[in-house]
């Protein structure tokens, strides 16, 4: 392969490409070291589901650079499996920080120096909430 003789489009689809090949490979061998030292479940699941993003995104990254017949289509299909699976780690990132921080994700726990403070939102959050509100237990 000749680096010289290659356009930018060439160049950005190998480096696209090799980004993804290396991605995908740091991945298996992260997920491979987890499920190999399998020692607290709970936090061991999230992490894994977490891992699981670098890959997608790069393979999404690199499919919507192709452009070769059906990749338009493909690429729309991955884009949403991507964003659905990006709300499902931002849900087990929380979870394993409620995990580490040892927080019930049941229980609405409001720490006591906060308790009965009033909060004052801003002009989004005015919208859909009162100006100003307080923290109960």
């Amino acid at each position: 392969m000749d680096f010289a003789s290659m356009d930018r489009a060439q160049l950005t689809m190998v480096g696209s490409g090799f980004s993804a090949l290396l991605s995908m490979h740091f991945t298996i061998q992260l997920l491979s070291q987890h499920l190999f030292f399998w020692k607290n479940p709970k936090e061991q699941k999230a992490i894994i589901m977490i891992i699981c993003m670098a890959p997608l995104y790069a393979i999404d990254s690199f499919v919507g650079l192709l452009d070769i017949r059906g990749s338009k289509t493909f690429f729309m299909f991955l884009d949403s499996v991507k964003e659905c699976y990006e709300a499902v780690a931002i849900a087990k990132f929380l979870a394993l920080m409620y995990s580490y921080l040892n927080i019930s994700i049941i229980k609405n726990i409001v720490p006591d120096e906060i308790k009965g403070r009033e909060i004052h939102h801003s002009f989004p959050m005015t919208l859909f909430q009162i100006h100003l509100s307080k923290l109960k237990s």
